[in-house]
């Protein structure tokens, strides 16, 4: 089924937010849109709860600086009142700041699934993040350890 117009603006919100807060380092803000049990895959690792996927973005060590984009938004309904999304985002990235040029690190697919909380928001419950294009001098450092 076709999701409606008000669902569409919403979600599109919530992926505009989760792309600022990444590049502006407000990893605070993720936890008004992921769902507290999350389950999200990304170049950061696999994780199953919003602390974890949280915890990895604060664990970069040095200086980064992003811009994320999104286009191609496709929504669907899905089961139990939650909507199905895919989406191709870009990440322009570099490890100074201020950056340099114009890198492009990433093309990627994400692979979505939304649902309502107790209150009514929208939340991720479910991102895998799978890269097209990703070119890896531009990956963000880690620190040892971590995936």
């Amino acid at each position: 089924m076709t999701v409606d117009p008000a669902t569409r603006a919403e979600l599109a919100h919530l992926n505009a937010r989760f792309a600022w807060a990444l590049d502006l380092h407000d990893f605070d803000a993720l936890r008004d849109l992921l769902a507290p049990d999350v389950h999200y895959a990304g170049g950061n690792g696999e994780f199953h709860d919003a602390d974890a996927v949280i915890a990895s973005f604060r664990a970069r060590p040095g200086t980064r600086t992003t811009r994320h984009g999104l286009g191609n938004l496709l929504l669907r309904d899905g089961p139990h009142a939650t909507v199905l999304g895919r989406s191709s985002w870009h990440t322009f990235a570099a490890n100074t700041d201020p950056a340099r040029g114009v890198p492009l690190f990433m093309v990627a697919d994400f692979h979505d699934i939304y649902a309502r909380d107790a209150h009514g928001s929208w939340r991720i419950t479910e991102r895998v993040i799978a890269p097209v294009f990703r070119d890896d001098t531009l990956a963000s450092p880690r620190t040892p350890g971590a995936p």
